[in-house]
């Protein structure tokens, strides 16, 4: 019967590890998808820049 004891708990451990990971999962994406976007937003604002400088008929 001790087995058995044994291997449940092991069975919860594991189901209870998960848990906490999905608790702190969506929060860790959630972030790396805002930095990730102000990254790409940053490169593209760059590129943006340049191309007016770059333009006479731009309003200065």
């Amino acid at each position: 019967m001790g087995w058995l004891a044994s291997l449940l708990e092991g069975i919860f451990q594991w189901t209870f590890g998960i848990l906490k990971f999905a608790e702190d999962g969506p929060w860790m994406i959630f972030s790396l998808l805002i930095a990730f976007g102000l990254l790409y937003w940053l490169f593209w604002q760059k590129k943006y820049n340049a191309q007016a400088e770059a333009d006479e008929n731009q309003l200065k």
